[in-house]
Parts: C-alpha cells; sequence; structure tokens
C-alpha cells in the first residue's frame, strides 16, 4: 500500500487515551443525575407526606401548626403533634425512657395485660413535672381516626391540656380483630386492659395528681366511658370527671361498682351531642342524640352524680363537635 494514500480511504486509528479518559466523565455525570434525582424525589415526598387541610408552617422555618377552630379554640395555631412532626422531637414506640424523656410525646407505645396488648401515645411536650401534673384520657371512636391521626383534633386538644399542665394519654382499643375497631365491643375486657394499663405502668411512668383525672371520648368512646368506666371501674376516677361526646349512653346492666359519696358530690360529668346526631343520617346511623340524653339521665337521676350536664348543639352532626372547645370549657368551668 502507498504511503499517500488519500486521507478518507486510511483505516480509522483508535485513540485508546481518549476513550479512558471519558469513561469516568461519564460515570461521574450519570452519579450525579442520580444524586439529583434523589434529592428531587425526597422533596417531592416530604412535601406530598405533610398533613392535608390545615396544618403549615411559618416562612421563617418554625414548626408546624394545626388551626384548631374546627375544634372549637378560635384563633388558636397548636404545634402538629405526631411522630413524624418536625418540631416535636416525639419518641415512637419507646417504652423504655431515659431520665426527663417521659416529658417528651411518645408515640405507639405498647402494653400487654393477661394476653391483651393494644397501644397509646402520651403527649407529654410543654408539661411542668415540678407542678402538679393532671391528665386526660381520651377514647377514639369507631375506627380509631384520632389515634391513627393525632396532628388534626388530638394535636389541639393536647394544646388545651398542655396550658392546664396535664398530659393527654391516648388509647388504642385491644379490638383489632374487627374490620371497624371499636371500645364498646368487648367492653369488658377492653376496660380491664385499660384499668391494668394505668395501674401498672402510667402511674409509675408520671406522678400524676388523682384529683385531676379526666375521661374523654367521641362516639363509641362515649359508649365505652358510660357504659364500663363509669359503671365498673369508677375508682379509677378519685377526681376530675368525663366528658362524653357524641355518645354515652347507660349501662345495659348493674354496675360492678359504686361510687363513693366524694365521688357523687365533686366528679363532673358532661354530655355533648348534636341535635342532627339522631341516627337519620346515612353516614352516621347511631342515634348518639337519644344516648347522651340516656346515660345523662341515668347518671344524675338514678345514680345521683350532682355535677352534670348535657349540651345539645343546634345544627351539628355527628361529625361536627368542637372536641377541643368542648374539653378546654368543662375544664375550665364553663359548661
Amino acid at each position: 500500500m502507498r504511503a499517500d494514500t488519500p486521507p478518507a480511504q486510511r483505516p480509522p486509528r483508535s485513540r485508546p487515551g481518549r476513550r479512558l479518559r471519558a469513561a469516568p466523565r461519564r460515570l461521574v455525570a450519570t452519579a450525579l443525575g442520580l444524586v439529583l434525582l434523589l434529592l428531587v424525589l425526597t422533596a417531592v415526598a416530604l412535601l406530598v407526606g405533610r398533613p392535608g387541610g390545615t396544618p403549615g408552617a411559618d416562612d421563617d422555618g418554625a414548626a408546624e401548626t394545626v388551626a384548631c377552630g374546627t375544634w372549637g379554640l378560635e384563633g388558636v395555631e397548636a404545634p402538629v403533634r405526631g411522630p413524624d412532626a418536625p418540631h416535636s422531637g416525639g419518641l415512637f414506640g419507646v417504652d423504655l425512657f431515659g431520665p426527663g424523656e417521659q416529658w417528651r410525646d411518645r408515640f405507639g407505645l405498647e402494653f400487654e395485660h393477661e394476653g391483651i396488648a393494644s397501644g397509646y401515645h402520651v403527649l407529654a411536650d410543654g408539661v411542668d413535672p415540678e407542678r402538679p401534673v393532671g391528665v386526660v384520657y381520651h377514647f377514639h371512636g369507631d375506627g380509631g381516626f384520632e389515634y391513627d391521626h393525632p396532628e388534626y383534633a388530638v394535636s389541639c386538644m393536647a394544646e388545651v391540656a398542655r396550658e392546664r399542665n396535664m398530659l393527654l394519654v391516648v388509647l388504642q382499643t385491644p379490638d383489632h380483630d374487627d374490620p371497624e375497631v371499636t371500645w364498646w365491643e368487648e367492653r369488658g375486657r377492653n376496660g380491664e386492659w385499660f384499668r391494668a394499663l394505668v395501674e401498672q405502668r402510667l402511674r409509675a411512668d408520671y406522678p400524676l395528681d388523682p384529683e385531676r383525672t379526666w375521661f374523654t371520648g367521641y362516639s363509641g368512646g362515649a359508649q365505652f366511658i358510660s357504659q364500663e368506666l363509669l359503671a365498673d371501674h369508677a375508682d379509677l376516677l378519685p377526681g376530675g370527671g368525663a366528658v362524653m361526646m357524641g355518645g354515652g349512653q347507660g349501662p345495659d346492666s348493674d354496675p360492678a361498682t359504686e361510687p363513693t359519696a366524694a365521688q357523687l358530690e365533686d366528679l363532673r360529668l358532661h354530655w355533648d351531642v348534636g341535635r342532627l346526631d339522631d341516627g337519620s343520617d346515612p353516614a352516621a346511623t347511631f342515634d348518639a342524640l337519644s344516648a347522651a340524653r340516656d346515660g345523662y339521665r341515668w347518671y344524675t337521676r338514678w345514680i345521683g352524680f350532682e355535677d352534670t350536664s348535657l349540651e345539645v348543639r343546634r345544627g351539628i352532626d355527628h361529625f361536627g363537635l368542637p372536641y377541643a372547645g368542648i374539653l378546654e370549657d368543662v375544664l375550665d368551668g364553663e359548661l
């Protein structure tokens, strides 16, 4: 072959040095692209995962809050409470804790009694252990929404409790088998589990003031308070009272315990229900209005509690009760 073959006809020369240098550059570019993609996906996930509706954050990066007007606290912005809330540093599923950690929010705690296990949250952020510490026990309605989503009404109720130096303990029913979990089904078993939780765990973990003990419940949770706890476990409520919202019927059997003279005189029992909550709504077929009236009559006339009240709210159905506002007014003696 002649040495002066035209360039166009010469076989191409390989340039291995340039190819070796180009490969690492492509790898670096690919890696940077993947990192950027992961950052974008993470940011999107955080935005999508935030509670919808009212919770929000201030422009300066302050803690997320929930507007509590829906639950009866007009103009109040409460810190969002929950295991994923950015402000709280709450502990998830921690039964054992070091010094001071019991005064932080703790979520998804487990307690077992005689083979029956269930969960509870303790909302303790902002409570001062150097002052008398009260407690509000909240029993959710059928399905357990309040327990599963503490970032909404429960956050507002926790703010009411915190302002009065009280813990808010949100209980999960041990009834895990049914499609819609309830407190009132298997209520005897559920009552024994709650008693053991209070006596064996919570009173050991916290210096609770027995004279500032409150039960609150919504719908099926209200039924559990009136048909089980007040009837068969009245001694767990030495002072304070009970707030039954959207329910609270009298027991269908003779109570197992009898309140003391001091309890009959001092305990505060309040029923709160919407006038439209009569079971006629296909979305809420439980006649909570009749149940609340029945429970109020039972504990006032037949048992003899002296400090009882019933509030029937005009234009309110089963889903419109202002939980946090009701709790605040009862604790402050305005209802």
